[in-house]
């Protein structure tokens, strides 16, 4: 089976269970379906981050603390959760609590050697994974915040595929060739075009009150443009390891980090948008 006819085998595949978590998320289990799914995607996201860097790491005293970095993460994302449901938690004081007790163990640990790469790259897994995917948790709990989850994960996939075929049939000119030789500029513009259409769907059919065009184009624009500046920013990860995939989970399309990159940097950038719309 070719690389096109998979990567739609499985696509189709997981448009289906998307569509599914969202049904669940709206009718059946509100707020827990959506807060049990991100966060499994993210933690399984770290996890394989954490993978990519022990790979290149010099050592193990380089490498990040899987356990201790995956535990700092589910944290996080239960703070986030409980955000989401009322509670209000100042987010720096949990990110200063995670450094804090990176840095403790790092001390009990007695192990001088590799301590600023074993620290920063654990750190950074929680920065880069849970904390940016938790802005879609904060997204879920606005007004019609269900209906915005929908219109980020819609638009950044639509975008995402229509980006592939498009680069993959027309694509000429690199658009970093240096980080990901195979994006193209073509396929960048496909990108848009393809998030303009989802948008549109998404928009006449999820909102209980349809958004002005003004409204929905900026967000479709901040959604996609985020969504490629993350699956690049992967791609740079992925590069500087020296590795192709995150994880083979799915055939083609990869693993957990593969399938979330493009949120990591579209949530906050859809979350900051909507804090700028008049209540």
């Amino acid at each position: 089976m070719g690389v096109v006819a998979t990567r739609l085998k499985f696509g189709s595949i997981a448009v289906a269970l998307v569509i599914g978590v969202f049904w669940l998320d709206q009718s059946l289990f509100p707020y827990v379906t959506s807060g049990v799914i991100l966060s499994l995607f993210a933690l399984g996201a770290q996890a394989e981050f954490y993978g990519m860097l022990r790979s290149s790491a010099v050592d193990s005293d380089h490498a990040p603390q899987l356990k201790l970095g995956l535990l700092a993460g589910a944290f996080f994302l239960a703070t986030r959760y409980a955000e989401m449901r009322g509670c209000h938690l100042d987010v720096g004081a949990q990110l200063g609590g995670i450094l804090v007790l990176l840095l403790v163990v790092g001390v009990l640990g007695g192990k001088p050697k590799g301590a600023p790469s074993r620290i920063g790259g654990t750190l950074l897994g929680v920065l880069l994974v849970p904390f940016l995917m938790g802005y879609a948790l904060e997204i879920r709990a606005l007004d019609e915040g269900w209906a915005w989850l929908v219109f980020l994960v819609a638009v950044a996939k639509t975008g995402d595929s229509t980006a592939f075929f498009i680069g993959r049939s027309f694509g000429k000119h690199k658009l970093a060739p240096n980080v990901s030789p195979n994006k193209s500029w073509e396929g960048a513009v496909g990108s848009l075009l393809g998030s303009f259409l989802a948008a549109w769907i998404v928009t006449q059919t999820a909102f209980s009150a349809t958004p002005d065009p003004q409204v929905w184009i900026l967000a479709a624009i901040v959604v996609n443009l985020g969504a490629q500046f993350g699956d690049l920013s992967e791609s740079l990860f992925k590069r500087g390891c020296e590795v192709k995939d995150s994880a083979t989970l799915i055939p083609v399309m990869g693993g957990a980090f593969d399938m979330v990159d493009s949120f990591l940097v579209a949530a906050p950038a859809l979350r900051i948008y909507l804090s700028t719309l008049p209540s």
